[in-house]
């Protein structure tokens, strides 16, 4: 096992004996914050065409996080790890496991933290999340990223940015330079990210992000919700999104030029929620998101509705069964079906397609003996004009947050 394996894979059993013998609020020597998250998780699919994917992982991250010295410098280190538990060879592809069912280990966060003048810089390994470059927390460990990043606020204004040169995707172990993971055959090339948060009235959120992909492709993305106090427990939120993408530079993944868009209302009353969401699709090619998980309202478990030419709608709902005597339990589906697609490099017409989600979740509470520790069951339906059968996808995964 290589060192950076080796070390994350200690630093993960470490963390896991100090927890053993750590009480409430403590704390290492020297002010040192000790962070611990356990998951396992089992993944089960077989697509449209038949094609079975599945495995069983168990593991998290551990790590450290220093005090801010002098309120100057902070120092953070977290091991990632998805070990197998079950994996048929043949049956790859659930990113739980790399693509031949192996285990993963990774040194996925070691940086560094300086804050002057209200603002923080922060370089080498980390988490970013931002609506085209993000975690991609769906399976068991998220995505990382090699960045040098500067972020602070002004007034209702939270701003990011900087350079990201790599990324460290949830079913590896490796970095791998950004132009590259995008498609790029070219020099090796990173992202020039710009990202702002507004705040604006009463609970309205603007957000701009300029994502620059060197020699690649170029996103920006805006979006906007606002919400609306109908009568007492009642709310809608309206929403509205945008993405214009298009090829930059030495072009290394071909020329293009496409956009998407959606728009969400989402009605709230007391424990009950319904949503009904639009997006639509640009005919120059599917909108692109190598960098993370699609920021589009309709991105559900299988398929984000992002295929050239695509009109999509959907309808959902929610309840939280709080106010019903089971305090912590919450369902949730949703329903989407999307048409007009098209093959971007022949213009040729595509399969109408639809998916259903449904998703019960439940979360102890806190100050219980389990606080922290949460469990979701979700099982998707994704149906194709012309394909055999139903794809089906079942996901069963518990999160432990442990708190020291």
């Amino acid at each position: 096992m290589p060192p950076a394996r080796r070390s994350a894979a200690a630093l993960l059993l470490a963390a896991l004996a100090m927890h053993a013998r750590a009480d409430d609020g403590y704390r290492l020597p020297g002010g040192f914050e000790p962070i611990l998250h356990l998951r396992t998780y089992y993944f089960d699919q077989e697509t449209t065409s038949g094609v079975p994917s599945t495995a069983w992982a168990l593991g998290g991250w551990a790590g450290l996080r220093s005090p801010w010295w002098g309120d100057l410098l902070q120092l953070e280190i977290i091991g990632y790890t998805s070990q197998k538990l079950y994996g048929p060879e043949g049956k790859g592809g659930t990113r739980l496991l790399t693509a031949d069912q192996g285990s993963i280990t990774v040194l996925g966060e070691a940086n560094a933290s300086l804050k002057f003048a209200g603002q923080v810089f922060s370089a080498w390994r980390q988490q970013i999340d931002r609506p085209f470059i993000n975690p991609n927390d769906s399976r068991m460990i998220p995505h990382t990223f090699e960045a040098y990043l500067l972020s602070g606020a002004a007034g209702p204004a939270r701003y990011t940015g900087g350079y990201v040169t790599k990324v460290k995707l949830r079913d590896t172990d490796d970095f791998a330079w950004m132009s590259g993971v995008a498609g790029g055959a070219g020099p090796h090339r990173g992202v020039a990210l710009a990202g702002l948060d507004y705040k604006f009235g009463q609970g309205g959120l603007l957000r701009l992000d300029e994502q620059y992909s060197v020699d690649v492709f170029n996103s920006f993305y805006a979006d906007i919700r606002y919400p609306l106090e109908l009568a007492d427990r009642t709310t809608l939120v309206l929403g509205a999104q945008g993405y214009p993408q298009r090829a930059v530079g030495e072009r290394q993944i071909g020329s293009f030029t496409t956009w998407g868009y959606g728009l969400q209302a989402a009605l709230a009353h007391g424990p009950f929620g319904a949503q009904l969401h639009w997006t639509q699709t640009g005919k120059g090619r599917d909108t692109l998101n190598p960098y993370g998980q699609h920021p589009s309202y309709l991105n559900l478990m299988q398929v984000a509705f992002n295929t050239a030419g695509e009109r999509a709608w959907g309808l959902g709902g929610d309840i939280d069964f709080g106010p019903f005597g089971a305090p912590g339990l919450k369902a949730s589906a949703i329903h989407a079906s999307g048409s007009n697609r098209i093959d971007f490099t022949s213009g040729a017409p595509l399969p109408d397609r639809s998916e259903t989600n449904v998703q019960l979740a439940y979360a102890f509470a806190r100050g219980s003996a389990l606080a922290g520790l949460t469990g979701a069951l979700r099982y998707s339906w994704l149906r194709q004009d012309g394909a055999p059968r139903a794809g089906e996808q079942l996901r069963l995964y518990f999160n432990y947050d442990v708190r020291f």
